[in-house]
C-alpha cells in the first residue's frame, strides 16, 4: 500500500478512536466532571470522567444522622493504535497500583468503581481474553470502608460494533452505552444525523 494511502487510513482509524471517544462522553457529561489531556501519575490520557455521590439519612434534624455514604466513579480513557496481551497487562496494572490512589476510604465511603476503557483500531485475541477475564476487588477494614471494583472495556474498532466491545464482568454496564455508540459511528454520518 502506497505511503499516502496508508497515512489516509491512519487518520481515518484516529478519527474514528476520536469520534467514539466524543459520543462516550458527551452522554454523562451532565454528572461526570471530564477532563480532556489528563495528566495522572505520569502519564497523559486523552479523557479522564469522575463522579461523586453522597447520601445521608437522618431522623427530624440533620444533627440526628443514622447513616452517611459516599459512591465515587473515576473513568480513565485510552486510545491506541494496536492492543496486545502485554500492553493490557500494563494498563491494568497501572490501574491497581496507581490509579486505586484516586480512592479515599475514609469513614463513609461505600464504593469506588475504577473504570478503564481502551480504544483500539486492533486489539489480539490474547488481550480481549485478557480484558474478558481481568478481576479485582478490594475491599478496605474488612468491607466496613466499601470496596473497590475494577470496570474494563476494551474496543476493538476492526471488528464489528456486536463484537468489538470486550468487557470484564464489573465492566456489564459499560458495555451497552460503548456498543450503541460504535453501532452509530458505524452507520455513517447521514444515520446519525437522523437518530441525533
Amino acid at each position: 500500500m502506497p505511503l499516502v494511502m496508508r497515512k489516509a487510513a491512519k487518520r481515518m482509524a484516529e478519527d474514528k478512536r476520536v469520534d467514539l471517544l466524543d459520543r462516550i462522553l458527551a452522554a454523562p457529561q451532565s454528572v461526570y466532571d471530564i477532563r480532556r489531556d489528563c495528566l495522572f501519575e505520569g502519564r497523559t490520557f486523552p479523557a479522564f470522567a469522575e463522579y461523586h455521590t453522597y447520601g445521608e439519612k437522618y431522623v427530624l434534624v440533620k444533627r440526628a444522622k443514622l447513616w452517611e455514604v459516599n459512591t465515587h466513579d473515576f473513568m480513565f480513557f485510552e486510545c491506541v493504535d494496536e492492543l496486545d496481551e502485554a500492553r493490557l497487562a500494563e494498563e491494568i496494572s497501572f490501574m491497581k497500583e496507581k490509579a486505586i490512589r484516586k480512592v479515599n476510604a475514609g469513614p463513609n465511603h461505600m464504593s469506588s468503581a475504577l473504570s478503564l476503557v481502551i480504544i483500539a483500531n486492533h486489539a489480539t485475541e490474547e488481550a480481549l481474553k485478557l480484558a474478558k477475564k481481568t478481576r479485582f476487588h478490594k475491599e478496605y477494614r474488612f468491607g466496613f470502608r466499601g470496596w473497590t471494583d475494577l470496570r474494563l472495556a476494551v474496543v476493538d474498532l476492526s471488528l464489528p460494533a456486536s463484537k468489538g466491545v470486550v468487557v470484564n464482568n464489573a465492566g456489564k454496564q459499560l458495555k451497552e452505552v460503548i456498543s450503541n455508540n460504535l453501532a452509530l459511528i458505524e452507520q455513517g454520518p447521514q444515520t446519525r444525523k437522523v437518530q441525533e
